[in-house]
């Protein structure tokens, strides 16, 4: 009759440990984020500008020598619709591996030495302010999750970008629910736009799809 008292005891271990699992995986993985977020920022303000031309009639992106490496600050990203827009955003680190979307939202790369397929694209990197899809892709319930709410993003709402070489409006034109293994949205055909694309998993705590928002380029400084 002792085997019931034990077993009791070690399903009593196991649950503790799965909450003690869970509740890391959803706050213990957000206050390491927002850890490396407060040393991202420190370390982008510390970069200087980039010299762009004020008198230029278009948009244009960083100079072809910006190379960052993997989990560098690269741009800020604002959403006011989802409350994504404190004095700081979030800050965007380059590559989108595990261990740089544990930084923060990921922009995503093209191949090049630090970058393996299938994590980045062979078509040529393309930057906001640029002609072409701007990809960044971030968590949704872990890690701070900072597309939690990106579900709630419809035709008409703006989404920030601020960069070392301008700041740059995109408005939200369609939402769209696709198969995780959808190559089409990391290497798109047709049209050449600026635009910005933002995926995550779909439906939260689950990585059974992808949830996509597509934004057009409508203002920039």
């Amino acid at each position: 009759m002792r085997i019931l008292p034990i077993l009791g005891k070690f399903l009593i271990s196991v649950g503790v440990g799965v909450l003690i699992f869970v509740g890391w995986t959803l706050w213990g993985t957000g206050i390491a984020t927002h850890r490396e977020q407060n040393e991202l920022f420190d370390e982008y303000a510390s970069l200087p500008p980039f010299k762009v031309f004020a008198a230029q009639s278009e948009p244009s992106g960083p100079p072809n020598s910006f190379k960052p490496g993997p989990g560098d600050p690269v741009f800020k990203i604002k959403i006011p619709k989802i409350e994504l827009n404190d004095d700081k955003g979030f800050m965007v680190v380059e590559g989108v591996t595990d261990s740089s979307l544990a930084k923060g939202p990921g922009h995503y790369p093209n191949c090049r030495p630090g970058f393996e397929p299938p994590l980045c694209t062979q078509l040529p990197e393309v930057w906001p302010g640029e002609k072409g899809r701007v990809i960044v892709s971030g968590h949704r319930t872990t890690h701070a999750a900072p597309f939690y709410d990106i579900n709630e993003l419809h035709k008409g709402d703006e989404i920030f970008i601020e960069s070392r070489w301008g700041d740059f409006t995109y408005t939200v034109y369609k939402q769209e629910i696709v198969s995780p293994n959808q190559i089409g949205i990391a290497n798109p055909a047709g049209s050449r736009d600026p635009e910005l694309v933002l995926t995550t998993c779909n439906p939260r705590f689950s990585a059974a799809e992808r949830l996509v928002i597509f934004a057009e380029l409508t203002d920039w400084e």
